[in-house]
C-alpha cells in the first residue's frame, strides 16, 4: 500500500473517530439535560405573571370614613419582570379590587415599580422564596354617581396618591419556563389628589390609606 493511500486512510479513520466521539458527547449532554430538567429554573429573563387574590384597605382619617371598605371582592393582578443575575429582578405590576362602602361600590388599585430578590435563584432550585420592594401609586375610584356628605357628585369621582409596598412570596417551578407562586404584601400610601370629571384637585389634607393582600398566580418566562 502506498504512503499516500495509508495517509488518506489514517485521516479518514481519525475523522470517523472524532465524529463518533462528538456524537457520543452530544448524546450524553442531551441525556444529561433530560435527567436534569431543573437546570434552567432561574429568575433570569423577561417574565409575565397573572393571578387572583384578595385585598383589603383601611383609611385612618375619620373625616373620610365614608370611603372605608365594608367588604372586599376578588382581586385581579398582572405584572412583568426583567430578571438579572444573582436572583435580582426589576418588576412592574398592577392590581384592582372592588369594595362596598357607605357611598357605593369603589374600585381600589395599586401600581408598583420595584426590585425583587430571590436569594437561591438558580439551577436545581424548584422552590425559590423571594422578597419585593416597590414604589408607585394607589387609587380609589367610583364609576357611578353617589351622594357624599349629602352632596351629589356625578360619575368619575376618585382619589389618587403615592404609595410604597413590600411583599414576600414563594415561587415553585413546574417547568423550565413556568412557575406557580403565592405572595403576601403590605402597601401604605396617601390619597392627595381628588379627581372629579377628569379634573384634578389637590386635597388640603392627605388621606392615609393602608392595604394588605394575598395573591396566587402563574409566572411565564419568555
Amino acid at each position: 500500500m502506498s504512503s499516500k493511500r495509508t495517509t488518506a486512510l489514517a485521516v479518514a479513520l481519525a475523522t470517523l473517530v472524532l465524529a463518533m466521539t462528538s456524537a457520543s458527547a452530544e448524546a450524553r449532554i442531551r441525556c444529561h439535560d433530560l435527567e436534569d430538567p431543573h437546570k434552567d429554573y432561574t429568575q433570569r429573563g423577561v417574565q409575565l405573571y397573572v393571578g387572583l387574590g384578595g385585598q383589603d384597605y383601611s383609611i385612618e382619617d375619620n373625616d373620610y370614613k365614608f370611603l372605608d371598605e365594608f367588604d372586599a371582592d376578588g382581586m385581579f393582578f398582572f405584572g412583568v419582570s426583567l430578571g438579572l443575575d444573582r436572583g435580582v429582578s426589576l418588576y412592574f405590576e398592577g392590581n384592582a379590587s372592588e369594595h362596598q362602602t357607605p357611598s357605593g361600590d369603589m374600585t381600589f388599585g395599586i401600581g408598583l415599580i420595584g426590585i425583587k430578590y430571590a436569594p437561591n435563584s438558580g439551577p436545581r432550585h424548584l422552590w425559590q422564596p423571594y422578597g419585593k420592594f416597590g414604589l408607585g401609586g394607589v387609587y380609589l375610584w367610583q364609576d357611578e354617581s353617589c351622594y357624599e356628605l349629602r352632596r351629589h357628585h356625578d360619575e368619575g369621582n376618585g382619589y389618587t396618591g403615592p404609595a410604597i409596598g413590600i411583599a414576600a412570596g414563594l415561587d415553585r417551578f413546574i417547568g423550565r419556563r413556568t412557575a406557580i407562586f403565592a405572595e403576601v404584601g403590605l402597601t401604605t400610601g396617601e390619597l392627595e389628589t381628588r379627581v372629579i370629571k377628569g379634573k384634578k384637585h389637590d386635597l388640603t389634607d392627605e388621606i392615609a390609606i393602608t392595604s394588605g393582600r394575598v395573591q396566587f398566580g402563574l409566572r411565564f418566562r419568555l
